[in-house]
């Protein structure tokens, strides 16, 4: 409870948060973002979002055009679309694992493919952003890559995690239920079978969880569960 009081208290008082090493250019490490995506318009549309950032980006149609090109490690990002022609963003992702390649990895899911980014999550995923992506998301994907890969920026990183914990504290135990079904990947209708509800009683549920945990989407809350989660089980 003091902790609670304490954690309160500071963000209360807290100022806004000082530009991250990130956010500043000329400070910034050597950091690539890696783009693989076939929708050539979209590639295009966020390859130019990035460039007013000032981040370094190589883009790719298709995962094979990338495994063939990233022969040596470079610090940096892979922003992947699961569904691909030919090789699959989950295919790419086990080769590069195969491989010994360690490079954060963001995976772009349509909603109906939350399942498949849960499950690249599990294997090692850094992350993932639902369809359609807003720039803003994916510079926040991508900041916390950057400061993940150089381990930087730590304070801001801990603020989260406290908020996420707190959060997750004032959920009910049905809510924890449901969430833990969400962070697995289920569906409202398969979460409902599993609980022995109506899938309108698990809507309901759900709305309550994304309002008490401040998430934007489904994205954002399985990531900081994921998060949390690792955070605990260290």
């Amino acid at each position: 409870m003091l902790n609670r009081k304490r954690r309160a208290v500071r963000r209360s008082q807290k100022k806004a948060p000082p530009m991250t090493e990130f956010e500043q250019p000329k400070k910034r490490k050597p950091f690539t973002v890696f783009l693989v995506e076939d929708d050539q318009l979209v590639r295009a549309s966020l390859v130019e979002a990035l460039a007013e950032f000032k981040i370094n980006v190589r883009d790719y149609m298709t995962a094979m055009e990338f495994y063939r090109d990233f022969r040596e490690p470079v610090p940096g990002v892979l922003i992947l679309d699961l569904r691909l022609p030919g090789m699959s963003g989950i295919e790419l992702q086990d080769k590069l694992i195969e491989d010994g390649f360690e490079l954060p990895i963001v995976m772009i899911s349509g909603h109906a493919d939350v399942p498949m980014a849960v499950r690249a999550m599990k294997n090692g995923a850094f992350d993932f952003l639902c369809k359609p992506v807003k720039v803003e998301a994916l510079i926040g994907a991508i900041a916390r890559a950057y400061a993940y890969f150089y381990d930087v920026d730590a304070e801001i990183f801990e603020e989260e995690l406290e908020e996420t914990e707190d959060s997750i504290n004032r959920l009910t135990g049905r809510e924890r239920q449901v969430l833990d079904h969400v962070v697995d990947g289920l569906s409202s209708r398969e979460i409902a079978q599993e609980l022995g509800v109506s899938t309108k009683t698990v809507e309901a549920h759900r709305a309550r969880i994304n309002d008490k945990m401040r998430a934007d989407n489904v994205s954002h809350l399985i990531r900081m569960c994921f998060a949390y989660n690792e955070e605990h089980s260290n």
